[in-house]
């Protein structure tokens, strides 16, 4: 039998176009500050006319997750959707020469490959402007078993929970892999989604998941409550792996009722929050994929979001497999 992959993704496939800014100007757009919003093509055109990007990148939370586990000298495959336009053909380069398998290729007739606009500002906040474009066009004719079989761990991005048909993609990439004996990772991804999509959240949890990311905000909005403890409470409740993060608080990683406290790594600056759970997802998920204890994971989690968070953009610039 050939030897598994480490992780095999689904998620919005896109770039990430990175701006310096400042509070006056993201609130000119009357967009939220701080979040995610989704916005569509003129505006995002808009926006690339109106500022200067400094640096681009093959992004999207899950690809910046799967970017994260390469660099620790993991492996694995990225199902997402692209058009064969400028930003599609950069991300796919992207992607190979990395060494990620992106089997799709360039599957969008007409709409354009996503892209992520985030602004960031002086401390570090970061707030994201998304056109999905291409990417909530996944759908379950895209599901190919040949493509997901074969990985030790499947992970997939609550983002895409949105549309109907990314949502039927999802579910049948789970049926295949627990039938190849996978762990089913998922992400949180947004406080918004939580509230969009708590019901089915919990449902699609309670029934699939075993490894579970969220930050403080978003298990708090699972558990409804504004008690971090009551939220952890309610992730025991769960009795799966949850890797908690509380900024520059660390982390808590529950498993079960073992609950491991996991401290920061330090930083002498943030300069850019982006990206920061999706590396910490990738240091936790490589660490799970190689067999390392919940102490381990999580402080491979911990190297790779301090690492991100020292400098633009949410692609690390030295190897993460040299920092543990």
């Amino acid at each position: 039998m050939t030897e598994r992959l480490d992780v095999v993704g689904i998620g919005n496939a896109m770039v990430d176009a990175i701006i310096p800014s400042n509070k006056t100007e993201i609130e000119k757009h009357q967009i939220n500050r701080d979040s995610m919003n989704l916005i569509d093509e003129d505006l995002k055109n808009n926006l690339h006319e109106s500022y200067s990007i400094k640096e681009m990148a093959g992004g999207g939370s899950l690809g910046n997750s799967m970017f994260g586990i390469t660099s620790f000298n993991g492996n694995g495959s990225f199902i997402g959707k692209i058009k064969n336009d400028e930003i599609g053909i950069f991300l796919q380069k992207d992607m190979v020469r990395e060494g990620l398998k992106f089997p799709l290729g360039f599957t969008s007739p007409d709409i354009s490959t996503g892209c992520c606009t985030i602004f960031v500002e002086e401390d570090g906040t970061r707030t994201m402007c998304t056109f999905l474009g291409a990417g909530t066009l996944i759908g379950p004719e895209d599901i190919k078993e040949e493509d997901i079989k074969n990985h030790k761990i499947a992970y997939l991005e609550g983002y895409l929970w949105d549309n109907e048909k990314a949502k039927m993609a999802m579910k049948k990439m789970v049926d295949i892999c627990k039938s190849d004996n996978q762990k089913i990772a998922f992400t949180l991804s947004d406080l918004f989604c939580v509230d969009r999509h708590r019901e089915s959240f919990n449902e699609l949890i309670k029934n699939d998941v075993d490894i579970l990311f969220a930050n403080e905000d978003e298990i708090k909005a699972m558990a409804e409550t504004t008690s971090f403890e009551e939220g952890i409470e309610y992730t025991k409740s769960l009795n799966i792996t949850a890797a908690i993060t509380k900024g520059s608080s660390g982390s808590v990683i529950v498993s079960g009722n073992n609950v491991t406290e996991i401290n920061a790594k330090k930083v002498d600056k943030v300069v850019d929050t982006t990206g920061a759970g999706d590396l910490f997802a990738a240091g936790f998920l490589f660490g799970f994929s190689r067999n390392k204890n919940m102490q381990e994971c999580g402080n491979y989690a911990s190297v790779a979001a301090a690492e991100i968070i020292s400098h633009y953009g949410a692609r690390p610039l030295v190897k993460l497999s040299s920092l543990i």
